[in-house]
């Protein structure tokens, strides 16, 4: 046992290490910039017509704007209507289904294989099928009868405030191609150019199973366990396995998810401070998002310092009365999430190690690249 716990003590260092060190990737300025105003439009302006729960509905939309940020603009112009279809459509399921709790874990466990296949398949990069199982999770609870813990706001209204958040988030991206110079600076290519031919390698096979497994788990799970919010559990089980394979950068992942969470109701907290409303709630949801995309390349914990106290945000405005049940559900939530994962992950392993054992001694070492 002690030979075992040597082992895996590299791996555990390695793992805490990574919660303050910064990886090799930019600082995504334009992008942190573009996903702030995305989220600011549409909030800001049913604030100023003194609607602000229009506009954060309206915000699912403004996800548009995370995708292809590594293209150029004419590219993104071109790949961003198939995103907000995409995301419109997750929502117009997410609605159909809330008026039953079965149909409502189904939906999920749809659009995150939808999402995982076809986002993996054409290797559209991050957030990768993340946003389209928050939009459609979302979707479900606003538009779910208040018996079955859900807030009761019509569908179709919901589906148009979509499109509108859409619509705003690519007016952000496509406005500045109105320049003659940036044109001439960004020559487009086609789609079939943009997005590569579809294929599914095995790994990628694995990864999508263990997501949709991992979904499964968290909506069967999430209400024995006494879940807060059964979405959470998922979002968080989705996040720490949609981006590897790999054992040692998924463990990282949940580590980083729990740490930066914990941390992140923290910020939160401190934020509440300034009891935010109006325009300054718009204002700190415009700075949440954008420090998110300008830090996640680099670590994924620091954006959870950011990425937490916007949902809880999101959770709490308009809402009076305390937030303690919202952050420690958020935090049970997070938690349960990341275990599923990491079970789903492990068990995995297992099987396949059981389909490919190890080579017997005397054998070539095989090279981990994890």
């Amino acid at each position: 046992m002690q030979t075992s716990l040597l082992r895996y003590a590299p791996r555990t260092r390695q793992a805490v290490r990574s919660l303050v060190e910064l990886q090799q990737a930019p600082w995504r300025w334009q992008a942190g910039l573009e996903a702030a105003l995305a989220v600011g439009l549409p909030v800001g302006l049913f604030t100023l017509l003194g609607q602000q729960p229009l506009g954060l509905q309206a915000a699912l939309g403004s996800f548009t704007a995370l995708y292809g940020a590594s293209l150029a603009r004419p590219d993104r112009a071109r790949l961003l209507p198939l995103v907000a279809v995409g995301l419109l459509l997750a929502a117009a399921l997410g609605v159909l289904c809330a008026g039953n709790l079965w149909l409502t874990g189904a939906c999920l466990i749809c659009v995150s294989s939808l999402a995982g296949v076809l986002t993996m398949g054409y290797r559209l990069g991050p957030p990768g099928p993340m946003m389209f199982v928050l939009v459609a999770a979302v979707a479900g609870r606003l538009t779910a009868p208040v018996a079955l813990g859900g807030v009761g706001l019509p569908g179709l209204r919901l589906l148009g405030l979509v499109a509108v958040g859409a619509a705003l988030a690519y007016l952000v991206i496509v406005t500045p191609l109105l320049g003659p110079a940036v044109r001439r600076r960004n020559s487009g290519r086609g789609l079939q150019t943009i997005l590569p031919e579809f294929s599914l390698p095995p790994d990628t096979v694995v990864l999508v199973l263990r997501l949709v497994v991992a979904v499964l788990a968290a909506v069967l799970l999430s209400r024995p366990l006494g879940a807060y919010r059964t979405y959470w559990v998922v979002l968080s089980a989705v996040a720490v396995l949609q981006s590897s394979g790999s054992r040692r950068l998924s463990s990282i992942r949940g580590v980083h998810r729990v740490v930066g969470t914990v941390l992140g109701v923290l910020v939160f907290e401190a934020l509440m401070l300034l009891h935010p409303a109006g325009l300054l709630a718009v204002a700190l949801l415009m700075l949440l998002q954008g420090l998110t995309e300008v830090v996640v390349a680099r670590n994924y914990a620091l954006a959870l310092l950011f990425i937490t106290p916007m949902a809880l945000l999101n959770a709490t405005l308009g809402h009076p009365g305390t937030t303690l049940p919202t952050v420690q559900g958020r935090i049970v939530d997070t938690l349960l999430g990341a275990g599923i994962a990491a079970v789903v992950f492990w068990l995995g392993e297992a099987l396949l190690y059981l389909r490919h054992p190890a080579p017997e001694a005397g054998a070539p070492p095989a090279t981990d690249q994890d």
